[in-house]
């Protein structure tokens, strides 16, 4: 079964400026538990999915914003950053205040970041092209993997290519690398970036960026999970604690587990680590009830869940998270006529080999449900026809 390499939660991590290491992928929207009271009751699309307590975090600098939007990555996400953000945006445009060209710059490319995180990618580009992003190592990482999503990576990799100079030699390389991953997935390209590490400072824990070599070593697993390699995509997080890997990075390393049937471990260490499952990423909370539903576990608070929250995506259409309820509707509450409507609506805005794998398993899956169906219908039709021809010669004799 083919395991996608992450995109922009991925590679497109952080761009190295003069003073910190700003991180630049989009942040996956953490959901809390929606407002009904169980999974069949009629919901309207103003129901609400996620709520949270208000926090005390305030925006000041686009600095501030940048940060807010990275912190919403890991599990200690509270779940209104991206509200908060998207918030400081409206007013900072509202009050007309006069920025200077590198805060336009990096304002243009925040809200081409919350744009990205929606798959409104035809927006983000069209917003990219209003400020010039040759010189800029950020719009450049956000081009190349908005491509990469887009399922174009030929055009990702060129602006990979335009990367020398404007961040770290690893970033350059990484986004390379990893565009032709996305082109063609081959234990080749894995082993050039795996290789990166014996003939670069990243053996030297006191020159390393800590983000940058996490970023290195989840792109490494991804890939090896791509390549159909588990455990060592499990070896290449083993060195972390979960605390300290974005979701993305989590998501693999459930999907590593997964594959190898350590469903277990999945299930105790992701209770020891989540204390409020209403906060949980839908990606990861999916990831946790599979291997739940592979325990034989039945009706835990995990896949109630899941269940209103499906339910509320699926009623909206929602498209930012067709993906997960596609793969919602083939793993858990298996339903392929769903699943496949969903895989065909996430296949309009994205289309990695991620999302090609999907939409071809769900409209497997349809197929498979549809021949068994006339299969039966057949068989009851035949019954029919010898019970009919049983009683005639019964009859006539």
């Amino acid at each position: 079964m083919f395991n996608p390499l992450p995109s922009c939660v991925t590679f497109c991590c952080f761009l190295i400026t003069a003073s910190a290491s700003l991180l630049l992928s989009m942040p996956t929207i953490v959901n809390a538990e929606p407002v009904i009271n169980n999974a069949t009751q009629e919901v309207s699309k103003d129901t609400i999915i996620a709520t949270w307590q208000p926090t005390t975090t305030t925006l000041s600098t686009i600095s501030d914003a940048e940060k807010l939007l990275t912190a919403s990555r890991f599990l200690s996400a509270s779940g209104n950053e991206r509200q908060q953000v998207t918030q400081f945006v409206n007013r900072l445009r509202s009050s007309q205040t006069k920025l200077s060209y590198e805060q336009r710059q990096r304002l243009v490319i925040l809200e081409a970041r919350l744009m990205q995180g929606v798959h409104k990618f035809d927006d983000a580009l069209q917003h990219l092209n209003t400020i010039d992003t040759a010189y800029s190592g950020a719009a450049q990482l956000l081009l190349a993997d908005i491509n990469i999503q887009r399922g174009q990576g030929d055009k990702a990799k060129q602006h990979c290519e335009q990367l020398m100079g404007k961040t770290s030699f690893l970033l350059a390389f990484g986004c390379v690398l990893n565009a032709d991953f996305s082109i063609a997935p081959s234990e080749d390209v894995y082993n050039k970036l795996q290789k990166f590490e014996r003939y670069s400072s990243l053996t030297n824990a006191e020159s390393t960026n800590v983000a940058e070599y996490i970023w290195y070593r989840e792109t490494l697993a991804s890939m090896a999970l791509a390549l159909e390699k588990p455990n060592l995509a499990i070896q290449q997080l083993s060195e972390f604690t979960l605390s300290t890997l974005p979701v993305s990075a989590l998501i693999t390393w459930a999907d590593a587990h997964y594959a190898t049937g350590h469903y277990d471990t999945i299930t105790t260490v992701l209770a020891q680590e989540i204390s409020d499952i209403s906060r949980l990423d839908d990606a990861l909370l999916l990831r946790w009830v599979k291997a739940q539903k592979a325990l034989n576990l039945g009706d835990t608070k995990e896949m109630r869940l899941l269940s209103k929250r499906m339910q509320i995506r699926a009623w909206r259409e929602d498209t930012s998270h067709a993906a997960q309820v596609a793969s919602y509707y083939l793993d858990v509450d298996y339903q392929p006529k769903l699943a496949l409507k969903f895989a065909r609506l996430n296949w309009e805005y994205a289309q990695t080999k991620h999302d090609e794998h999907l939409l071809k398993r769900a409209e497997n899956a349809l197929s498979a449900m549809d021949a068994e169906a006339a299969q039966a219908t057949h068989g009851s039709q035949a019954s029919q026809i010898f019970q009919v021809s049983q009683t005639s010669q019964i009859t006539e004799s």
